[in-house]
């Protein structure tokens, strides 16, 4: 597109040339194309925009320059011809980025930041790098095989089996023994109410039976 117009402020001296173009630019909304050095220490500050913009940012500019008495001259081209455009190129304008392109299979394509899609062997180190990164982290249960020869069954407990250690115990425990022992010829409420000698007997009995 050809610039409306044109902005010159030709000043003496590299330090009046920025001072112009800083002013311009805070004073109107215009393009600062460039500071062009010429022989002699002049300087020439070109501004871009429509037209009341351009005017009012040289005004700023040449006001400003005037007071440190560093002005040459300045000038104003209204409606610049497009043939122009070549010798004031407009600024390159940053390269679009491309979306991602779904493939045949419905999915996204992967895009490496310098916009080529990876090549087979950058995947394949890509996804080898991930499962390599995740057996690192995942830790792993340790299987404990436990031999079955191992285990031991719960054995029953040590009673008394003869008369003389039988006769030893109280009648307390001589009913506890019972109760464990499940004997059969005596209920629950029998050994509950039995002697010391009812126990004994029914327990050498009980004793008698099993060995058989």
């Amino acid at each position: 597109m050809a610039v409306e117009s044109l902005g010159m402020i030709e000043v003496k001296g590299y330090l009046g040339a920025v001072v112009a173009a800083d002013a311009a630019l805070k004073a109107a909304n215009v393009l600062l194309d460039g500071i062009h050095l010429a022989t002699g220490g002049l300087a020439t500050v070109l501004l871009k925009g429509d037209v009341a913009a351009v005017e009012t940012g040289v005004d700023a500019g040449v006001g400003v320059v005037e007071d440190l008495g560093c002005l040459i001259s300045h000038q104003v081209i209204a409606r610049l011809d497009r043939q122009m455009d070549n010798f004031f190129p407009s600024a390159p304008q940053p390269p679009t980025p491309t979306p991602p392109q779904p493939t045949e299979n419905g999915e996204t394509e992967t895009v490496s930041k310098s916009g080529e899609l990876p090549t087979t062997e950058e995947a394949v180190a890509s996804a080898n790098e991930t499962i390599s990164s995740l057996a690192t982290s995942t830790p792993v249960t340790e299987q404990v095989v436990v031999d079955s020869s191992e285990i031991r069954e719960p054995s029953e407990p040590v009673w008394p089996q003869t008369r003389k250690e039988l006769e030893k115990k109280k009648v307390t425990e001589l009913r506890q023994q019972a109760y464990q022992m499940e004997i059969k010829t005596m209920t629950k409420s029998r050994i509950k109410s039995a002697t010391k000698n009812s126990l004994i007997k029914a327990i050498l009995e009980d004793f008698e039976r099993r060995s058989n």
